[in-house]
């Protein structure tokens, strides 16, 4: 069954390259999954294994690569946070400023 052969070169491919894509959409991701359920329903039971230990190599490769995934959104939120939290600070520094500036004005 070529479909799973060529997922499973693309997994280790991943693997290799973490830059490089499993899947490039949803749905490529949706005609693989028809594609598979279709092919396995044709092979014979020793066969099937085979391409099921070939689909459980696929899915720990898509399960590390969104572990990976999940730990660069949190590192960004936190970079996210720390530029928000800046610029908070600028803007009561800006406020500040201009309220001083207006002070110092009716003064004179």
């Amino acid at each position: 069954m070529g479909t799973i052969e060529r997922l499973h070169t693309r997994a280790q491919k991943a693997r290799r390259d973490p830059k490089t894509p499993v899947v490039s959409s949803v749905e490529e991701a949706r005609a693989l999954a028809r594609s598979i359920a279709e092919g396995l329903s044709a092979l014979s039971d020793d066969q099937r294994l085979l391409m099921l230990s070939n689909l459980q190599e696929v899915q720990a490769t898509l399960e590390d690569r969104m572990a990976s995934l999940e730990t660069e959104m949190a590192q960004e939120r936190v970079r996210i946070q720390a530029v928000n939290r800046g610029l908070n600070a600028q803007a009561g520094y800006r406020g500040g400023v201009a309220s001083l500036r207006d002070h110092r004005r009716r003064k004179d």
